[in-house]
């Protein structure tokens, strides 16, 4: 499993946006509202998550036949 970094995100983070966003939240202690541009890191990270899940997908239906 992989170690937390020292700046708060995951070293194995799928996408370059999810890391980032890992970075920025950290570890809070109570909930809170996001601020922008921690929305955008959230939306970016999701449509990057659909492309890769996209892609396995194709790749993987591509190896069975």
């Amino acid at each position: 499993m992989a170690e937390n970094s020292n700046i708060g995100g995951m070293s194995d983070s799928v996408t370059p946006s999810t890391r980032l966003l890992n970075q920025k939240l950290g570890v809070l202690s109570a909930p809170r509202m996001l601020t922008p541009s921690e929305i955008a890191l959230l939306r970016q990270s999701k449509q990057e998550l659909a492309l890769l899940a996209t892609q396995t997908k194709y790749a993987n239906n591509q190896l069975i036949r």
